[in-house]
């Protein structure tokens, strides 16, 4: 399996670092995730790695940083979507490889990056992968709050929808658990003014209705938003849409799946270091990222250059 092309530089992993940490989330410890996290632990073992599963955050966490402090981490392997990805992100040593094993809804980092999602697959990469550090993004909220994200943050409609879905949830989300938060955020949804800033543009404000910022160019249904963005070239990519509305909702997501929002004047796109996020219209809009609740306006947004250090596959000829 070739890793994506977008990738210009990887590490090789110490091979004397054998401590595995299988992170899985304790609600699919039962389920087809938790048996396929136990065949993967067993692969492991019996290639001679000192494979641990376990579904407590916090002793995932400790146990990766002390295996960081005695160099004998050779990666956690986070069993689930997206979100699973950015949690782990977000409470792990920096320090700390990460290996995707996908097993949620979009599975939009591991699309990306072309990552597989079978236990022996896994296996092959924790062993003989690489390591491509990775740009990841980070969001700040006027309380000095901040979180880091891998793919993407929505502001506005398509966050109230991901706010309403987690109000809602009653177990495993899946795409059909998304049609009724549609339904009812974008039928009355106001699509107050986001009001956009950035350093490198001087006194400029670009007024959008609809805004994501992403760090990789990819968002769910294989999407591709900013096409310009790379995983490991320090910017994030702006997309904003200008007009309001049910309608313009509608033709903005089409134009979308036909990738021709590029070409139209009321489509922005732009690339940037940082950006500043407010609404008068709406002061406490809701965020989102990579596809779970976050907070509400004003933010900033930043890139965190080669944060992320993701095992990827070993390149073949």
């Amino acid at each position: 399996m070739r890793p994506t092309p977008a990738i210009t530089s990887t590490e090789s992993i110490d091979n004397a670092a054998k401590r595995v940490i299988i992170s899985l989330n304790p609600k699919a410890g039962s389920g087809p995730s938790g048996q396929l996290a136990q065949q993967l632990q067993e692969i492991l073992t019996q290639q001679g790695y000192d494979a641990l599963l376990e579904t407590d955050l916090k002793t995932v966490v400790a146990l990766a940083q002390n295996a960081v402090a005695s160099n004998s981490l050779r990666c956690v392997v986070g069993v689930g979507g997206d979100g699973t990805q950015t949690l782990l992100l977000n409470e792990l040593p920096a320090e700390a490889n990460l290996c995707v094993f996908p097993q949620g809804t979009e599975n939009v980092l591991a699309k990306y990056f072309r990552l597989p999602a079978t236990p022996e697959q896994v296996a092959n990469m924790v062993i003989n992968g690489r390591v491509a550090r990775i740009d990841a993004g980070r969001i700040t909220e006027a309380t000095g709050d901040s979180k880091l994200f891998c793919l993407m943050v929505g502001c506005g409609v398509d966050a109230a929808i991901v706010h309403q879905l987690a109000a809602n949830r009653t177990g495993h989300i899946t795409k059909m658990s998304y049609l009724h938060p549609i339904w009812k955020v974008i039928r009355k949804y106001e699509y107050p003014r986001l009001l956009v800033s950035s350093p490198e543009w001087g006194d400029e404000i670009l007024d959008a209705r609809v805004l994501f910022i992403m760090n990789i160019d990819r968002y769910a249904l294989g999407i591709s938003m900013t096409p310009k963005i790379k995983p490991q070239d320090g910017k994030l990519g702006i997309c904003a849409f200008k007009k309001r509305g049910l309608f313009h909702m509608l033709k903005y997501f089409l134009l979308l799946l036909t990738n021709r929002h590029h070409k139209r004047k009321d489509c922005v796109i732009r690339y940037v270091n940082e950006v500043h996020v407010r609404s008068e219209d709406m002061p406490d809009a809701p965020t989102q990222i990579d596809g779970d609740p976050c907070g509400t306006l004003p933010v900033t947004i930043e890139t965190v250059p080669a944060r992320l250090r993701l095992v990827i596959p070993p390149t073949t000829d």
